[in-house]
């Protein structure tokens, strides 16, 4: 399964983590702000009991809602 193209090696090998995106190949990395950068404290996860659940998905443990 490929994924993303890496803007600095130029490979399908961007994938994606708990906290944005990694390329598997050069470690070029790129990072999601929770709440598209607006902040906020977030709805509680039911897997991590913590208070952060945005847009279906907790930032701490990856945990998505179906």
């Amino acid at each position: 399964m490929a994924g993303k193209l890496c803007p600095k090696c130029g490979n399908f090998t961007l994938f994606e983590t708990l906290t944005g995106r990694k390329c598997t190949k050069c470690g070029y990395g790129v990072y999601v702000p929770p709440n598209n950068g607006k902040g906020g404290r977030g709805q509680k996860c039911p897997i991590c009991n913590s208070m952060s659940m945005f847009n279906g998905k907790c930032t701490k443990c990856g945990a998505k809602e179906m």
